[in-house]
C-alpha cells in the first residue's frame, strides 16, 4: 500500500490520498501554493507539495482540527486552523494518541508490509486561527474561510469562488459523518452550517471531502469530487431528521472504540448521512 497516492483533478489542483484513509488538497497558485490538511503525517508533504508547485512560500490550513487531519502539521512553521478548534492545534501527541490513531487508521497499512518507523506527528510551531471571511490569495486563486460548525466547533470551509471549488473537511462525505463526537456541535447548529453551504449551490462546481471512499461510484463523475447537490442533499437530511420525519436506527458508538456509554443514532441520505447525538438536538 502507498503511503501517498497523488491524482491530479484540475489544472493547479491535487488530491493527496494517505494510506486511503485521509485526503489532503493542494492548490498551485502563481505565487503561493495552499496544502489544504496534513493528514495523518506519515508522508514528507513539504517536499510533496515543492515537487508539484515548485519552490515558493507554502500555505497550510487545515479544516478542523482532528488527529487524522493535522498529524503532519509539525513538518511546517505555521499552519492556519478555524479559531474555535485553534486551542487543540498546540497539543503534543502523547503515546496515547499514537497508539490511538495507529488503532484506529493504520491497522491495513501495517498488515500490507507498511512501517510506522520515523512517524513522529505533532503541532506547528505556531497555529494561526483563522476567522469567516478571512482570505488566502495565492495568485490566481483566491480560497475564503467559511465558519461551518459541526463535526467539530471550529470546522471550516474553503471555498474558491471563481472556480467553483468548495473543500468542506469532514462536514459532508460519501458515508454517515460523525455529528456526535464530544466537541461536534448540536444537530441544528450543524444543519446552520450546512444550510449556509448550499445557498452558494449554484456557485459550486465541486464539493471536495477530506475522506474519500473508493468504492463509493464516483457521484460527481470523478474521485474525491462529491456533486454540488450534496450540500442540499444534506441541508434536507438534517432538517427531516430535525422535524423528526427520518428513518434512524442505532448506531454502535461509543462501543466502535472500546467505551460504554449511550446509544447514537445514524439516518442515511442518498449521499453519505449523519450520525447524531438524541440528546444535542
Amino acid at each position: 500500500m502507498q503511503k501517498l497516492e497523488i491524482t491530479a483533478l484540475r489544472k493547479d489542483l491535487w488530491a493527496l490520498d494517505e494510506i486511503g484513509k485521509t485526503v489532503m488538497y493542494v492548490i498551485n497558485g502563481s505565487k503561493k501554493a495552499l496544502l489544504i490538511d496534513t493528514g495523518l503525517g506519515l508522508s514528507d508533504l513539504r517536499e510533496t507539495v515543492r515537487t508539484l508547485c515548485g519552490d515558493k512560500e507554502i500555505l497550510v490550513v487545515n479544516t478542523h482540527g482532528h488527529s487524522d487531519h493535522d498529524s503532519g502539521n509539525n513538518q511546517f512553521r505555521q499552519v492556519y486552523m478555524g479559531r474555535f478548534d485553534e486551542p487543540d492545534g498546540h497539543s503534543a501527541f502523547t503515546q496515547q494518541d499514537k497508539e490511538s490513531l495507529s488503532h484506529g487508521f493504520f491497522q491495513e497499512y501495517l498488515q500490507s508490509g507498511g512501517s510506522l518507523e520515523g512517524w513522529n506527528p505533532g503541532p506547528a510551531p505556531r497555529v494561526i486561527p483563522v476567522k469567516d471571511q478571512d482570505r488566502f490569495e495565492l495568485g490566481g486563486y483566491e480560497l475564503t474561510v467559511l465558519e461551518t460548525p459541526g463535526h467539530s466547533l471550529g470546522s471550516i470551509t474553503l471555498f474558491e469562488e471563481k472556480q467553483g471549488w468548495m473543500f468542506t473537511g469532514d462536514l459532508m462525505l460519501t458515508w454517515e459523518v460523525w455529528g456526535q463526537l464530544e466537541r461536534s456541535t448540536s444537530l441544528s447548529v450543524y444543519g446552520d452550517s450546512i444550510s449556509r453551504l448550499a445557498t452558494l449551490q449554484s456557485k459550486v462546481q465541486a464539493v471536495f471531502p477530506a475522506h474519500w471512499e473508493k468504492n463509493c461510484g464516483n457521484p460527481n463523475g470523478a474521485p474525491y469530487e462529491l456533486p454540488p447537490r450534496v450540500l442540499s442533499i444534506y441541508r434536507d437530511g438534517i432538517q427531516s431528521i430535525l422535524d423528526g420525519k427520518a428513518q434512524a436506527e442505532d448506531y454502535p458508538y461509543p462501543a466502535l472504540l472500546g467505551e460504554s456509554g449511550p446509544v447514537m443514532k445514524c439516518s442515511r441520505f442518498e449521499i453519505g448521512g449523519m450520525v447524531y447525538d438524541p440528546a444535542r438536538m
